[in-house]
C-alpha cells in the first residue's frame, strides 16, 4: 500500500513538473474514489469445462483502446507477459489445459498504464465443450494461450 501511494506521490509530482493538465492519478476513478473490477464468472473454486466464459464487471467503462476508454488485460496463472486484452465486460477462454488455474484481471487505461483495479478466481478444468465464439479479446503481451 504504502509502495502504492509513493507511486501515485511521484506521479502527481511529474505532472505537476510538467504542468500538465491532462494528468490524472493512476488510481482515480471517473465515478470518483478508487476504479473496482471484479469477476463476477465463473465462481470461486468452480468447476468448468471449456471454453470458460468470463465476465467481470467494473466502474469504468470498458472500451478499444482507440476509444480512451479502460480495457482488461486477462492473465493465466501469473503470467503477466502473456496476457490477452479484453476491450468488453466478457471475455471466452478456449485454451486451457485440465487441472488448476488462476484467471486474473487488471483494468487498464487505453495507454495500457495500470488502473490500479484487478480481481482473480481460481478455477478447476476437467474437460472441453463445444463453443468457439470469439469473446472480443485480442492477444497481447509475448504470446498466447489460443483464445
Amino acid at each position: 500500500m504504502a509502495m502504492h501511494l509513493k507511486a501515485l506521490a511521484a506521479a502527481g509530482l511529474a505532472c505537476a513538473a510538467l504542468g500538465l493538465s491532462a494528468c490524472s492519478g493512476a488510481g482515480a476513478s471517473s465515478a470518483g474514489g478508487e476504479p473496482t473490477l471484479a469477476i463476477t464468472a465463473p465462481a470461486q473454486g468452480a468447476d468448468v469445462r471449456l471454453p470458460v466464459t468470463l465476465e467481470f464487471t467494473s466502474s469504468e467503462d470498458i472500451g478499444p483502446e482507440e476509444s480512451g476508454e479502460h480495457h482488461v488485460h486477462v492473465v493465466i496463472d501469473g503470467r503477466t507477459n502473456d496476457y490477452t486484452v479484453v476491450t468488453s465486460t466478457t471475455h471466452q477462454i478456449k485454451d486451457l489445459t485440465p487441472g488448476r488455474h488462476v484467471i486474473g484481471v487488471t483494468l487498464q487505461h487505453a495507454d495500457h498504464s495500470p488502473a490500479g483495479a484487478s480481481a482473480e478466481v481460481n478455477v478447476n478444468v476437467v474437460g472441453g465443450g463445444g463453443d468457439t465464439g470469439d469473446g472480443g479479446g485480442e492477444t497481447g503481451g509475448s504470446g498466447g494461450y489460443g483464445y
